[in-house]
C-alpha cells in the first residue's frame, strides 16, 4: 500500500433516519497510520459516520473502503476494532469474561493472552477486570454492571483491541474517563499509532484530548464533512498574530495595506486590528507601529496573541471559517469537494442541510 494511501476513503456516504438526513455526501480520508480526530457539535453526524464506516448501519448512499476494500452497505470487516457509543457488554460478567466471550468469537488462537494484553493496555488491573481463574469467592472481579462509566469505557476500548486490528474506530472514548485514565489513553493511542502502525479515528467533545493526540482532524457541520486537515496545517491556521489598538482602525488598515502590503489585516468584532504575517512568524513589531506612527495614528496598545489549536477549531465548528473555493483539495492530496467536483453547500438553519440535499 502507497504512503499516501487511505486506510479508510468514502464518497457520496449518505444517511437519513425518517426524512431527516443525518449525514450528507462525505467523502472520508484518513491515511494509513494517522490518528484522525472527527469533531463538531452535537448531533453534528460523528456517531453516525463511524457506524457507516463499520458496517453497524447500512448507507442509503455513497461508498465505503477499508485499507482497499470496498465493503457493501452494512458489511462488517475483520480488520477494525470498533467502540461506538456505550460498550456492547454482559452487565452480569465482569470484564475479563467479556473479553473472553469476545476472543472466543473471533477465534483467536491465544484468548486468554490476548485478553490479558488487552486489560494491560488500558489499565484495568486483575482485581477490577477479573484474571481468567475460575470463579470460587465472589468477587473474583467487579460485575462491568458494578464498574464506574470511566472503567466500562476501557472496557470498551479493550474490547476494539482484541484481535489485534489494523483500524480503530471509538467514539467519545474519553467519555467518563478520569485525567490520568485520558492522559493514559491518548498515550496508548499515539503508541498504537506510531509503533504498531494502527490507524485510529476517534470522536470526541473534549478537543483538548484530540489536540494533543491527532495527527489529522476532520470537522463535521450538520451532516456534511466541512473540512479537512493536519495538525501541522491547523497549528499554521492559528500563527501567532499581533493585536492592535488605534484611534482610527479604518485608516490604520488602509495604511499597513499600502506601506506593508505582505502582512494580513483584520478588524476584529471589538475594533483592535488583528496582523499576521505570511510566514507565520510574529510580525515586526517597531517596523509596525513606525509604519503606524509616521501616519499619524496612535497605537494605545500591543499584544501578541498565542496559538491556540482549541479556538481556531471552534471557529471552524462554528463556520467562522473563510469561504474555500469548490474542488479545493485537502491538505495531504483528497478532494473536500462533494460527488463530481460540486462543494457540500453549508447546513440550513438549526443544522439541518441547506439546499437541494433534503
Amino acid at each position: 500500500m502507497s504512503v499516501n494511501a487511505c486506510a479508510i476513503e468514502t464518497s457520496g456516504l449518505s444517511k437519513s433516519f425518517r426524512g431527516v438526513r443525518a449525514v450528507a455526501d462525505v467523502g472520508l480520508h484518513v491515511p494509513v497510520g494517522a490518528v484522525y480526530g472527527l469533531v463538531g457539535k452535537n448531533g453534528a453526524g460523528k456517531s453516525t459516520l463511524l457506524k457507516l464506516v463499520s458496517g453497524l448501519t447500512p448507507q442509503d448512499a455513497g461508498a465505503v473502503s477499508v485499507l482497499g476494500r470496498e465493503l457493501r452497505p452494512g458489511q462488517a470487516d475483520s480488520r477494525l476494532g470498533v467502540l461506538v457509543e456505550a460498550p456492547a457488554v454482559y452487565g452480569r460478567l465482569d470484564a475479563f469474561e467479556n473479553l473472553m466471550n469476545r476472543a472466543l468469537v473471533l477465534g483467536l488462537p491465544n484468548p486468554r493472552e490476548a485478553c490479558r494484553e488487552a486489560l494491560e493496555l488500558v489499565g484495568l488491573d486483575a482485581r477490577t477486570a477479573g484474571d481468567g481463574r475460575r470463579r470460587v469467592l465472589w468477587p473474583r472481579g467487579a460485575y462491568v454492571d458494578d464498574l464506574s462509566t470511566g472503567l466500562r469505557q476501557r472496557l470498551g476500548v479493550a474490547l476494539a483491541l482484541l484481535g489485534s486490528p489494523e483500524v480503530l474506530l471509538l467514539d467519545e472514548p474519553f467519555n467518563g474517563i478520569d485525567p490520568t485514565g485520558a492522559a493514559s489513553l491518548r498515550d496508548l493511542l499515539a503508541r498504537l499509532s506510531r509503533e504498531r502502525g494502527v490507524t485510529v479515528l476517534v470522536s470526541s467533545h473534549v478537543l483538548a484530548h484530540l489536540e494533543r493526540v491527532c495527527t489529522h482532524f476532520g470537522v463535521m457541520r450538520g451532516g456534511f464533512l466541512v473540512r479537512e486537515l493536519t495538525a501541522e496545517g491547523l497549528s499554521d491556521a492559528c500563527a501567532v498574530h499581533l493585536v492592535l489598538r488605534v484611534d482610527t482602525p479604518e485608516r490604520a488598515v488602509a495604511v499597513l495595506a499600502e506601506e506593508l502590503p505582505g502582512l494580513t489585516v483584520r478588524v476584529l468584532p471589538d475594533g483592535a486590528l488583528s496582523v499576521a504575517a505570511p510566514s507565520g512568524d510574529e510580525p515586526d513589531r517597531r517596523v509596525l507601529s513606525q509604519t503606524l506612527l509616521g501616519a499619524g495614528i496612535a497605537v494605545t496598545e500591543l499584544s501578541a496573541s498565542q496559538p491556540d489549536v482549541e479556538a481556531e477549531l471552534v471557529r471552524i465548528i462554528d463556520g467562522r471559517e473563510p469561504s474555500r473555493s469548490a474542488g479545493e483539495k485537502n491538505v495531504w492530496g483528497g478532494d473536500v469537494s462533494g460527488p463530481g467536483g460540486a462543494r457540500a453547500p453549508e447546513p440550513g438553519p438549526g443544522g439541518a442541510p441547506g439546499p437541494g440535499r433534503g
